[in-house]
């Protein structure tokens, strides 16, 4: 069946991408609107980080405001959408890795019983780290606007907007040592490599981190970079226990 694949042409590929895609879509729209039958549970537990670092930097009498008429409804259908999005990626995972899957070797397509459980715990695991970290993070904020003697009040949409977007930032960072780790179980990288490139690895990550943070805060973009080296530092190691041997290079060619 592989091997037939492999034999399509590229507008065939095409095709194969655009219904996988599409399936894509309709899991996260099916997945959208079934969180939308929870949003009122959901917004309790996106307010929370923010009411707990309120507490932790010791506000009384924290509260949200929203100033335009239509804003509530507008900020349940995101929450909806992102939340949509969180739900259906094991399944979108499935659907890129099954895309993939035909063009690798035998040798490669064995990591298939791993790489797809350990992507979707990874991608959970960086959204529950950051949702864990969060309630720290804006205690420090909440503190150091004090410090100026101006009063803390949050807005609504642009929190939720600022929090739902760093939980699949870091969703997505918490795959670096999977990829890395695949990468070099196939012989494309090697841990002496990942060695070599740390320095560089580190400046593309603050880059990335600075990009990707929906503020320009120094702050925020050291919350994700930090992991995110922590997590190269891990690649390198795991890359050690899985890299391709020259020997067995050569014996596949």
């Amino acid at each position: 069946m592989a091997g037939d694949r492999k034999e399509l042409s590229f507008w065939d590929h095409l095709e194969e991408l655009r219904w996988r895609l599409i399936r894509m879509i309709v899991y996260i729209a099916v997945a959208a609107a079934a969180a939308w039958f929870f949003r009122e549970q959901l917004l309790a537990l996106l307010r929370l980080p923010a009411e707990t670092g309120a507490a932790m930097a010791g506000i009384e009498d924290f509260t949200f405001r929203i100033f335009e008429a239509e804003g509530g409804f507008l900020l349940m259908m995101q929450i909806a959408l992102v939340a949509g999005l969180i739900i259906a990626a094991p399944a979108m995972i499935v659907e890129l890795w099954l895309f993939v899957e035909p063009a690798l070797e035998p040798h490669e397509r064995k990591w298939a019983i791993l790489v797809i459980p350990l992507a979707i715990i990874l991608f959970l695991a960086g959204v529950g780290f950051c949702y864990w970290i969060a309630p720290k993070a804006f205690a420090f904020f909440f503190r150091f606007n004090m410090s100026l003697g101006v009063e803390v009040e949050l807005t609504l949409r642009p929190y939720l907007f600022f929090l739902m977007r760093l939980l699949l930032i870091f969703g997505l960072a918490f795959e670096l040592p999977l990829v890395l780790t695949f990468l070099a179980a196939v012989g494309i990288v090697t841990k002496a490599q990942l060695l070599h490139w740390w320095r560089h690895a580190v400046v593309v990550i603050f880059i990335f981190a600075a990009v990707a943070t929906p503020t320009p805060d120094p702050a925020t973009m050291t919350l994700l970079a930090s992991p995110m080296v922590a997590l190269y530092m891990i690649s390198v190691w795991l890359a050690g226990l899985f890299e391709k041997r020259p020997d067995e290079l050569l014996g596949e060619g």
